[in-house]
């Protein structure tokens, strides 16, 4: 039987000075740091604030891959945009060679049904769903998307989650499984993946589609993050009972991937720490 989840919530105000988030520090040996942000697509002034503090982060603490969580180019998808919308806002993490993983949101298949964002190769996409394995973490990126090809997709999910031996397993998709934002809970999608999810041990699901942030109290063993303050104009959040921290915010998340916990810090695009929390391991 596994054991649940434990999480923990350090004091916002000693964010910078414990650990993993220490200024200056890079990840210690065996670890694996990344960025997590969603809804990026706007092309203006806030997405390009949240590309500077996410290079900010990486001059002070090394990133080795930063993961967009879907609708990465609005309105529409159109490839025509890649400059407002990608290029520009994280020039100096391309600079830098920080490699970028995308997943399609409901925006980016209204051109060409996102293809032309799939072959893409600054996104990183393997394919419309695929998995990555850096270090002790297995991030399993999926097209959530009501027209995608659930069957072959739910096929792929099972027998890579089964043949994982990553210790942290982390599922990435565009649209939430359980928030307190506009859209709320889905239990189509909680059908399709849910019980996949806890029966493999996943211990994280990362999201976007709501324009806010929000990091969910542990649901069954697993934490749901929402990372869809990267560009987007906001929407507002009331928290619920299921919210361990929601604000509506341009923002995005900081990960870290040790060998015996896994580390989440959301910060503003003023720089400012709005989340700290420790997920151990099962």
């Amino acid at each position: 039987m596994r054991r649940r989840q434990v999480l923990k919530l350090l004091p916002l105000g000693l964010a910078v000075a414990l650990g993993t988030f220490q200024v200056g520090s890079a990840a210690p040996n065996g670890s694996v740091r990344f960025l997590a942000v969603s809804d990026t697509g706007s092309g203006d002034a806030n997405q390009r604030a949240v590309g500077a503090q996410m290079a900010a982060v990486h001059r002070q603490r090394p990133v080795d891959l930063v993961v967009l969580g879907g609708d990465n180019i609005y309105p529409s998808g159109d490839m025509a945009l890649i400059g407002a919308t990608f290029q520009r806002p994280y020039a100096e993490l391309l600079a830098a060679k920080v490699p970028f993983h995308a997943v399609l949101g409901n925006h980016d298949i209204r051109t060409d049904n996102g293809d032309p964002q799939v072959a893409y190769k600054p996104f990183g996409m393997k394919g419309r769903f695929y998995n990555l394995r850096r270090g002790d973490l297995e991030l399993f990126m999926l097209d959530t998307n009501n027209n995608a090809d659930w069957a072959r997709q739910l096929s792929w999910l099972r027998s890579a989650l089964a043949g994982s031996t990553a210790p942290w397993k982390v599922v990435v998709g565009h649209h939430p499984i359980y928030s307190s934002g506009y859209y709320g809970n889905s239990s189509d999608l909680r059908g399709k993946i849910g019980a996949l999810m806890q029966r493999y041990g996943v211990q994280l699901y990362i999201n976007g589609h709501e324009h806010n942030y929000e990091r969910s109290r542990p649901i069954d063993g697993i934490t749901y993050l929402v990372v869809g303050g990267g560009g987007a104009a906001l929407r507002p959040i009331l928290p619920t009972d299921q919210s361990a921290r929601a604000v509506s915010a341009y923002s995005f998340a900081e990960i870290e991937a040790s060998p015996k916990e896994l580390s989440v810090a959301a910060w503003n695009s003023s720089g400012q720490l709005i989340d700290r929390a420790v997920i151990a391991r099962r």
